[in-house]
């Protein structure tokens, strides 16, 4: 039988209250990051009929697109999802639709800050959708990577 010392204790506070989530978070960028990728993927389809070698070349960018678009996210997300996962531990939120939710909110905030669609009008409003659902992807993959739910 092993004995908890104090030590020990607080390494595994630690763990889960600081390296949890952040690293859930990290998940959930490339994630999201992976969603975008496949939506633009299906966007692209949607357009016209794709040869093979179209397929081919979209096979071969998900995964540098992914991580190209899991670090925008990264960067851009840190503070709002800081404050949402803040609102979420506090109120004892811990449901998946509400950190999708949350993601959501974050992807589609997140675009019209950074994106400056609202100058667009109402052509804008299929890209806030498409990063509000991206934003759920990463919100839901955040809530069960981190655990909890």
């Amino acid at each position: 039988m092993t004995v908890a010392t104090p030590a020990t204790r607080a390494a595994g506070t630690l763990a889960r209250t600081i390296l949890r989530p952040v690293g859930a978070w990290l998940v959930a960028c490339f994630a999201s990051g992976a969603a975008l990728v496949a939506a633009f993927g299906m966007i692209g389809a949607v357009g016209e009929r794709p040869s093979a070698p179209d397929i081919a070349e979209f096979a071969a960018a998900i995964l540098p697109g992914t991580l190209y678009f899991g670090v925008f996210m990264i960067v851009l997300t840190a503070i709002p999802t800081f404050i949402f996962v803040w609102i979420m531990h506090s109120q004892g939120w811990k449901k998946i639709y509400t950190s999708a939710l949350f993601g959501g909110l974050t992807g589609a905030g997140v675009f019209q800050l950074f994106g400056f669609p609202i100058r667009h009008g109402a052509d804008a409003i299929p890209v806030t959708v498409m990063f509000f659902c991206v934003g759920l992807v990463g919100g839901g993959v955040y809530r069960l990577v981190a655990g909890k739910h």
